[in-house]
């Protein structure tokens, strides 16, 4: 007979897991999986409003670091035809930084005059010669001080961090966050690590060459061809509710009262949600899955059919000691023109909220949308008002990895084993916040 794998969660984790699983093993396993929601994709959520592709959660995926697992992904789908790189002025960005938008360097000349670069060659030299300290772990924004100066966290990585995590610097884990380089102990020797690829097929030497990705549909094609693809038995709109091991199978209750078995369970749940599951199981693991913050962010897609940008690239971040509102703006009309339809000119998405900003979480749509507005009209010149906008509002969306989280991680995981061998734990809490961070973990798990 065949093992059977039970599976919750159908976000891109869930998925690649099942569809990973199956590629290996064949017939030799039969898979369930199990979702919540009514679709799959998870925060992978992509609409068309009226004319307007709007992406509701990641807009795109960089082709560097990690990410030789996803282009390899995308090959075994066969959507090389329905890929498409950033256009080429998605490589210039902007801080907004003093009141006003300044780009950040993309090319030697504008990174030698660029204001924001004050200090940065010296710090880069300090950093190459300075002796690594082996520090088991500190926060983000203490590695950046040390290596680099304050002024260049406070200024350029605070920004980012944001951006990426919708996080604190001063709270959350260098090596955790960046494991690169709190393993190498420095910026430049961790920035050019990440820049030697492994380079194999035609298509991804290609897609290597470019600064980010997409698809002509949007991000959610990817989970939905997976979703397609997949010889796998699956349950939509059914919610977990009550887990229970015995020596020779796993059992999962869902509401509703139907029972699912299976040979071994894989959870790529949020932490919140397993850690309910295995409260009356194991309650070291509980806690620590529900010790874990998430950051709440509001998501509010802006849409014109009229040109209104007057600057062209990727779009901006705000640096906290702004003290603006909202965390950054992605100028997707500009990123990915090949996305815009014929009458949709402009499309905007502002990003606000985080642990910096918590209070998003208590805001109407309404309150949200006029916080987008009033950004724009400041930051972009924008005074009209938008054709169609859309609000989301992505709850405990984003995992915060504090300092002391890997190495709890660490032994959460071990005990974990050792007391249950038919359950693993995945997903964005585990292993990464980003598309290509979970889709290459998934696969070093199978």
């Amino acid at each position: 007979m065949p093992r059977r794998v039970l599976i919750l969660g159908a976000g891109i984790s869930g998925l690649t897991c099942a569809w990973s699983l199956k590629k290996r093993w064949g017939s030799e396993i039969q898979i369930t999986l199990v979702e919540k929601s009514h679709r799959v994709g998870g925060w992978i959520s992509t609409i068309e409003q009226e004319g307007f592709l709007f992406e509701l959660g990641p807009h795109s995926c960089r082709p560097k670091g990690v990410s030789l697992e996803t282009l390899r992904l995308i090959e075994e789908l066969g959507l090389q035809d329905q890929v498409i790189v950033g256009n080429s002025s998605a490589s210039i960005r902007y801080l907004y930084e003093k009141k006003s938008l300044q780009p950040l360097p993309h090319s030697l000349s504008s990174f030698l005059s660029s204001p924001l670069m004050k200090g940065v060659p010296a710090a880069l030299w300090h950093d190459l010669t300075s002796a690594r300290h082996n520090v088991e772990d500190e926060t983000i924004f203490d590695f950046v001080s040390r290596r680099l100066s304050p002024e260049l966290a406070e200024r350029l990585v605070d920004p980012f961090v944001s951006g990426v995590f919708a996080g604190d610097m001063r709270k959350l884990s260098v090596r955790a966050c960046f494991p690169g380089l709190h393993r190498r102990g420095s910026f430049v020797k961790g920035w050019w690590n990440e820049k030697r690829q492994i380079l194999t097929s035609p298509f991804i030497r290609k897609m290597q060459k470019s600064p980010l990705f997409s698809f002509k549909n949007g991000m959610e094609t990817l989970p939905r061809e997976i979703f397609k693809r997949l010889e796998a038995e699956v349950w939509l709109g059914c919610e977990p509710a009550k887990l229970w091991f015995d020596q020779n199978k796993v059992s999962l209750e869902v509401v509703g009262g139907q029972i699912i078995e299976a040979d071994h369970l894989i959870s790529a749940l949020p932490a919140n949600s397993i850690a309910e599951l295995l409260c009356s199981h194991d309650q070291e693991t509980s806690t620590f899955m529900k010790g874990i913050p998430h950051a709440t962010v509001g998501v509010v897609n802006l849409g014109y059919r009229t040109d209104l940008l007057k600057n062209k690239g990727f779009g901006y971040l705000v640096a906290s000691r702004e003290k603006e509102k909202i965390l950054g703006c992605i100028w997707d009309s500009s990123v990915f023109p090949e996305q815009n339809r014929p009458d949709a000119k402009t499309r905007l998405t502002v990003m606000m909220g985080g642990t910096k900003h918590p209070e998003v979480a208590g805001l109407s749509e309404k309150e949200c949308l006029d916080i987008a507005l009033e950004a724009v009209s400041r930051h972009l010149k924008i005074e009209v008002l938008p054709d169609i906008t859309h609000v989301t509002l992505a709850e405990q969306a984003i995992p915060q990895f504090e300092v002391g989280y890997v190495k709890a991680k660490e032994l959460v995981q071990k005990s974990l084993t050792a007391k249950f061998p038919r359950l693993t734990l995945m997903g964005n809490a585990f292993h990464g916040v980003s598309l290509n961070d979970c889709i290459s973990a998934v696969n070093k798990l199978v």
